[in-house]
């Protein structure tokens, strides 16, 4: 993906495929296998507590790969979680797995009074107060680093009724924390290669979606647990979406200044990019002889 422009310019190109796709598990099996061939010391992932953290974290340990869940707990000044209601299925998961989870205790009231938000926020043009600790966050972490992140986002929009991929202007600005900051590892593992995009979006669950075969839904967020679970024995649990940093929104260190400084930035740092579904599948799929299962290939671990 290649990116330009801000805000009501923002535009994203997004090469094609270059061979039929699998499921997305399959895709995003293939997706790890290039990340380990490539990764540089220890291979982390900073795990949120959401689905989309939850999967990239599955898939790795499926694979057999040694891999490193960090989980953050956002603190006030007083020590006083303001994401429990996120990061505790991050910690039960790891318990469940008998793994030990790397735990960062950032002072978010600190982080934002001290002005490092505000530093991360402005280099990177972020409109939004949360990706800048998640971007500390990576930074602290000598390795190979990933996060879930969204993979590929449908919405539907009342101007023709019709739904669109739309990649967000906000999401995109950690390509630029991890290339000036020099971090090895990707935040975008579930839209890593266009094989990977591709094959979510043609998933029968995404294909139903985008035929409006699910009134009322308003996008990808209910329906991905089942392209995540198709073909693997996950099981991951549907939950609400949430970004961990509701109840900052709701606390008095959301209306410090630099809070409302950088919500403000949005009209200039949060363009979106809109492929129409059925068009962004033509381009991924452009001269590919099929679109389907290519067979042969077959994960590590028990399917």
């Amino acid at each position: 993906m290649r990116s330009s422009g801000a805000g009501d310019t923002w535009q994203v190109e997004i090469d094609p495929a270059t061979r039929p796709v699998k499921t997305y598990f399959e895709e995003a099996c293939i997706a790890a296998e290039m990340i380990w061939a490539q990764k540089q010391g220890q291979l982390y992932v900073t795990y949120s507590g959401g689905l989309d953290s939850e999967f990239v974290l599955s898939v790795f340990l499926h694979m057999g790969m040694n891999i490193q869940p960090v989980i953050m707990n956002l603190n006030t000044d007083d020590g006083i979680s303001y994401n429990t209601h996120e990061s505790k299925y991050a910690y039960e998961f790891c318990k469940n797995k008998n793994i030990e989870p790397i735990v960062f205790d950032l002072d978010f009231d600190n982080f934002v009074k001290s002005g490092k938000m505000m530093d991360i926020a402005k280099h990177i043009n972020c409109s939004a107060i949360g990706l800048p600790a998640s971007m500390w966050l990576a930074s602290q972490l000598n390795g190979t680093v990933m996060t879930g992140n969204d993979p590929p986002h449908l919405k539907l929009h009342d101007k023709d009724n019709k739904w669109y991929l739309d990649e967000e202007e906000l999401i995109h600005t950690q390509f630029r924390y991890w290339k000036d900051y020099n971090l090895y590892g990707t935040p975008f593992f579930l839209s890593y290669t266009p094989e990977l995009m591709l094959s979510f979006l043609v998933d029968p669950t995404i294909e139903k979606l985008a035929n409006h075969g699910f009134p009322g839904k308003l996008g990808t967020n209910s329906s991905k647990v089942h392209v995540f679970n198709n073909g693997n024995n996950f099981n991951l649990v549907q939950r609400t979406k949430r970004t961990g940093y509701e109840m900052i929104f709701r606390s008095e260190i959301f209306r410090h200044e630099d809070c409302q400084t950088i919500t403000s930035w949005q009209p200039m740092y949060w363009g979106t990019s809109d492929h129409q579904y059925h068009d962004a599948v033509k381009k991924l799929s452009n001269g590919i002889v099929s679109i389907g299962v290519n067979p042969g290939y077959y994960p590590k671990g028990n399917l």
